[in-house]
């Protein structure tokens, strides 16, 4: 697949049958590995790969009674979630949230090639923050801050490219 039909293709998917192997996630943490990271601080960066069943459900469920909606599942019973963190520089450190962001943006696409199951995370991240008994269990490297996550998984569903509208985002051009 190319690089363009896999931005294409990529979309959010909620519902998972299995695990990944070994392999696809090799591949997968490569391409996270490959991200571009501010001034090269990879230093700055730090992933934690998530696949303890008992854990998965200790997030879903902080994150459920953040949200005050007991029915909520928001890691849709993946079988593992990588939490990607960072050092970082006070509340507007634009270059951490990045540099996450652009680490998993890089796994969601390599799951498309895969043809694995993928979504962005945000709100688990957000109840991972606010509840310090789950962050604890993490054992992030001191220092470090969750900003976003993936989940990954085997699916049913498939990537076909999509139509993407022009205009979807609003543009303004100074030139």
């Amino acid at each position: 697949m190319d690089t363009l039909k896999a931005i294409f293709s990529r979309k959010s998917v909620r519902s998972y049958n299995g695990e990944i192997s070994e392999g696809e996630l090799k591949t997968i943490l490569k391409a996270a590995y490959a991200a571009p990271i501010g001034r090269a601080l990879y230093e700055n960066v730090h992933m934690t790969v998530i696949s303890n069943k008992e854990l998965l459900s200790q997030i879903d469920k902080s994150c459920a009674e953040l949200f005050q909606n007991p029915q909520m599942h928001p890691l849709y019973n993946a079988p593992l979630f990588v939490l990607v963190s960072a050092k970082l520089n006070g509340n507007a450190d634009n270059v951490g949230y990045s540099n996450c962001a652009i680490v998993v943006q890089n796994m969601a696409l390599a799951a498309v090639e895969l043809g694995i199951g993928a979504c962005h995370i945000w709100g688990a991240v957000r109840a991972i923050l606010q509840n310090k008994e789950l962050l604890a269990k993490l054992n992030l490297p001191e220092g470090f801050t969750p900003c976003c996550g993936i989940i990954l998984g085997k699916t049913n569903e498939t990537y076909t490219e999509r139509q993407i509208p022009e205009g979807r985002i609003k543009t303004d051009f100074i030139r």
